[in-house]
């Protein structure tokens, strides 16, 4: 199949495809995907809220956390300080203590500051002020003497505050090494319990141990963490290495001293991103302790959920669109088919005036031009009816149905209104007579009217009688064929058959004014005897008076001249008939040979076996005129009745006719047939070749060609030498072998184009081949 072929296959089959498929994709794809959307929106939009109330309450639990524990250190860390400050070794009497002289004193003090140092990672150094001695006392530094000075009266303010701990600025006391300090320094005033302290505890923190345990209790990575006190100077930002973001620490630290709640969750963009800011103030310092959290990742966990869910949402909606693609193309599949069928198939181009947009539209209008046509179809055949039932009968009786069985005839008959069952056939033949004979009241040419007008008159008789019915065989003839049960007796039979002949003898010369003969056969039980018995009651009529009128013959009542004058074979010169119109030579040359045996036993005088063998000569010449067949005898000028009454023996009579009747009879049928038959075969092949695709058989081809499928099936294989299954097989299979060396296709496809199903096309392909399609494509086979 060429590329442009299959182009304008594809092309015809999507034009099948109109409004109601598009309509119901859209239908079922709603269906199946506006469950889906709405479980996927309902589903993102509560999950999502759900996710994100989730987060921000671990997230706030997570702050808390923080907060708590950064204030417990610092708590444990006064503790600490506090219960160290109750030690005995701090009690009055070191107030006024020579520590020089007292040096055991000294020694337990520093011991105790060194081992107080070590209690906790976030002191770097402890020192005790003595005020009467004016000494700085410190574990790493020894004994300090203060100078007057700043220093001095820094000192000397510790003692005047009215808090016994509190925390005070650390360049207070080191104003030149405060770079690994922490900027605040814990004072407890000594001893613990007094009004009048003479010293003080002050206990400095490591900066960096403080940054970097700030840094750590921040929960995100990119965040940002400091302390600040309540007028917003800096006490420490953590261990931050970005510079970068300090603008965004002084842009947050802005709006913390803006808030005067003590603690307030909010937001704050800087440079494109979306930060969630906590604070929490300690309770006995007042620093507000603030930490900056990036939102993208706070929410990075949400993103990440609704994404998954919106990725299930949309595979959802994909596999529903799949699904109603699916479904609709079940859905239209009667529709498609119907389309196809109405349409001619998708092998047919669409016709221009064809408007295929709305399958339902265009199958409605199908169907209704069908019913149309079916409607005046069944008009046509009920106006007709009467006709083709004449018909049937008139050639059942002149046994032009030979060919039927008995079963056959009596489901036809049933077919035109007559019940069969239980029942035997009697024929009445209306013989009219002669115009000759009458009173001259029609003239010669209207033989057909009057048989008409009494074929009329005997119809009207029988009219309300069921098991009558009435044929005209014309020639100034009219048979009436009349049914009885068969259980009933002979004698009532034929006094109602007498009473109908009177009836109709009286009425037809009564509106006719003709002679009236009617002869009544004998009952017969089969049909197909009907033949035989109208052959008889022509007989008996030939036993009528000529000039009497309304004469009724009984062929029970001449038996005896019935037998003497019917000793011709009827049977076998219709056997003899049907065997050379079938060209059978040999079994006519036998029956030739049976007819004049018969002859010669029921005759047994020449001249009648002359007059017999003259009958069947003009049943044969009939038979060809019939058949339009030319004797050689009608070229040749010759007479051949003379030449049959010229012959005495019956032998001689015997072999005259076959060589100069039967054989040139053969002869010229075999050439006349030949060539009709090789026509016919030919335009049978033709009707194959573009039809082999649908569903074709012999009774189809027959009724197409005009044939019995009998005669069309023995001519095919006389003439193709196969017969019309192998012969069509033989086309399927070599269209399909072409379709697989030249397409694409799928082998499923092939074999619809073929006019197969797939099972049955891949077994007849392997036993005509021997491989199958497949194997057959994949082989390269037949390139």
């Amino acid at each position: 199949m060429s590329v442009l072929s299959m182009l304008k296959f594809k092309v015809n089959n999507r034009g099948l495809r109109g409004n109601y498929f598009r309509k119901s994709l859209i239908f079922v794809l709603i269906v199946t995907s506006f469950p889906t959307a709405i479980i996927g929106i309902s589903t993102y939009m509560i999950g999502i809220n759900q996710v994100e109330k989730e987060v921000y309450q671990k997230n706030k639990y997570q702050l808390e956390q923080v907060f708590k524990r950064f204030d417990e250190q610092f708590s444990q860390l006064e503790m600490t300080v506090d219960k160290g400050a109750a030690n005995s070794i701090f009690d009055e009497k070191i107030r006024h203590a020579n520590f020089i002289e007292e040096f055991q004193v000294m020694q337990d003090i520093y011991r105790w500051l060194a081992v107080t140092q070590s209690s906790d990672p976030m002191i770097m150094r402890i020192d005790l002020f003595l005020e009467n001695q004016q000494m700085l006392v410190s574990n790493d530094r020894g004994a300090i003497w203060l100078k007057d000075g700043l220093n001095k009266g820094t000192y000397d303010s510790i003692l005047k505050s009215e808090d016994l701990m509190y925390w005070s600025d650390t360049e207070n006391f080191y104003p030149s090494d405060v770079s690994s300090l922490f900027p605040l320094v814990l004072v407890h005033k000594l001893p613990f319990i007094s009004t009048r302290p003479y010293g003080a505890l002050l206990v400095y923190l490591d900066k960096n141990m403080i940054d970097k345990e700030i840094t750590q209790l921040n929960p995100y990575e990119n965040g940002i963490s400091f302390i600040m006190k309540p007028s917003g100077d800096w006490i420490t930002s953590g261990k931050e290495t970005d510079a970068s973001k300090q603008p965004l620490k002084d842009l947050i630290r802005s709006k913390v001293l803006k808030d005067d709640s003590g603690q307030e969750s909010f937001t704050v963009k800087w440079e494109g991103e979306e930060y969630s800011v906590a604070t929490a103030t300690f309770s006995r310092s007042g620093w507000r302790y603030v930490i900056g959290t990036p939102i993208s990742q706070v929410m990075q966990p949400i993103t990440l959920t609704s994404k998954l869910m919106l990725g299930v949402s949309f595979m959802g909606l994909v596999i529903a669109a799949l699904l109603s693609w699916f479904a609709s193309q079940r859905m239209y599949r009667p529709i498609k088919r119907l389309v196809q069928m109405f349409g001619g198939g998708i092998s047919n181009k669409i016709p221009e005036e064809e408007d295929r947009s709305d399958e339902i539209k265009f199958i409605e209008d199908k169907w209704l031009n069908i019913t149309r046509k079916s409607e005046l179809f069944q008009s046509l055949l009920e106006e007709n009816r009467y006709s083709i039932k004449k018909g049937f009968l008139l050639q059942l009786i002149q046994d032009q149905l030979y060919f039927f069985s008995e079963n056959e005839l009596r489901v036809r008959l049933e077919g035109h209104g007559w019940d069969t069952v239980n029942q035997k056939f009697t024929l009445l033949l209306i013989q009219l007579s002669p115009f000759s004979e009458t009173s001259k009241r029609f003239v010669e040419g209207d033989e057909q009217l009057v048989t008409f007008a009494a074929a009329n008159i005997i119809e009207e008789l029988s009219m309300d009688k069921a098991n009558m019915e009435v044929i005209n065989l014309h020639n100034l003839s009219v048979s009436l064929l009349v049914s009885f049960e068969q259980d009933k007796p002979g004698e009532q039979i034929k006094s109602e058959l007498y009473k109908i002949s009177n009836e109709l003898i009286n009425m037809i010369t009564k509106l006719l004014g003709v002679h009236v003969a009617v002869g009544i056969s004998r009952p017969a039980n089969d049909l197909k005897n009907l033949p035989k018995a109208l052959n008889e009651v022509k007989q008996c009529l030939h036993f009528r008076e000529i000039g009497e009128h309304g004469q009724i013959l009984s062929t029970d009542d001449f038996i005896p001249y019935v037998k003497e004058n019917l000793g011709y074979p009827f049977q076998i010169e219709k056997d003899l008939i049907h065997a050379l119109q079938m060209r059978a030579e040999e079994e006519t040359i036998q029956l030739l040979q049976e007819f004049h045996t018969v002859l010669k036993h029921n005759a047994g005088k020449a001249f009648q076996i002359q007059q017999f063998t003259a009958q069947l000569l003009s049943s044969v010449l009939r038979a060809m005129i019939q058949l339009d067949v030319a004797h050689a005898s009608a070229s040749q000028g010759i007479n051949l009745y003379e030449q049959l009454f010229q012959l005495k023996e019956i032998d001689e009579i015997n072999k005259w006719f076959r060589n100069a009747v039967i054989l040139p009879f053969l002869k010229a049928l075999s050439e006349k047939q030949g060539i009709e038959m090789k026509q016919t075969i030919h335009k049978v092949k033709e009707m194959i070749a573009q039809e082999y695709m649908n569903d074709i058989s012999l009774e189809y081809l027959s009724d197409k060609i005009g044939i019995l499928p009998k005669r069309l099936s023995a001519v095919f294989a006389e003439v193709t030498k196969q017969n019309f299954i192998d012969y069509l097989t033989e086309v399927r299979i070599e269209k399909s072998k072409e379709l697989l060396r030249n397409t694409d296709l799928k082998v499923t496809e092939i074999a619809g184009r073929v006019g197969y199903q797939p099972s049955y096309f891949n077994k007849l392909f392997k036993k005509s081949e021997g491989v199958t399609p497949g194997e057959y494509r994949e082989a390269g086979l037949g390139l």
